[in-house]
């Protein structure tokens, strides 16, 4: 998939396009939030700006290399970043990853964005499916993803790292509209 452009989608009320340097202070305090630190043991805490650049950076040479697309969630009206959706694994098993600014969550945000995703990618790639794991305890991501139209399709012990042990891993997925149906 090398070569691919970088859409910005919309909906009513969200932006999705590539974030911006300036918006480095929301990325920090997003990816510094105590239950993305909790759920997502890998980020760096504190997040700081250095951080930021670095990962803004490795996103850009990631998706130039074809592997990844990674959005910025923004209001529709105000531009300002409320979260980010990854599309990853483009290669084999497709999945989505995500995570929200704490003053964006529990509106329906991110779900909205991962619908907006999943339409565009079934649209313009055809895969069969998309994949959502995350930790079995992290309630807030399991509802994103059922509120997005994902499926729960089963639970892997012990396969999730969190900052204080490994938990179990909730697997996800949403079919192509158009694909074969399930078993």
């Amino acid at each position: 998939m090398a070569g691919f452009e970088h859409p910005v989608l919309e909906t009513s009320r969200l932006r999705l396009r590539r974030w911006r340097q300036d918006e480095l202070d929301r990325i920090c305090t997003a990816r510094t939030n105590q239950a993305t630190a909790h759920f997502l043991p890998f980020i760096p805490q504190p997040f700081t700006a250095e951080d930021a650049r670095f990962w803004l950076k490795d996103m850009a040479e990631q998706a130039a290399a074809g592997r990844r697309f990674n959005w910025c969630v923004a209001d529709h009206e105000t531009d300002q970043g409320l979260g980010n959706v990854t599309l990853f694994n483009l290669d084999t098993d497709v999945e989505v990853g995500y995570w929200l600014h704490p003053d964006a969550q529990g509106r329906g945000v991110m779900a909205e964005a991962i619908r907006q995703v999943a339409e565009w990618y079934f649209a313009r790639f055809a895969g069969p499916r998309i994949v959502i794991r995350t930790a079995a305890t992290n309630r807030a991501a399991r509802r994103t993803a059922e509120k997005a139209g994902f499926r729960l399709v089963g639970i892997e012990p012990a396969a999730f790292p969190i900052a204080t042990h490994v938990d179990d891993r909730a697997v996800y997925d949403l079919l192509a509209p158009n694909g074969p149906d399930r078993a």
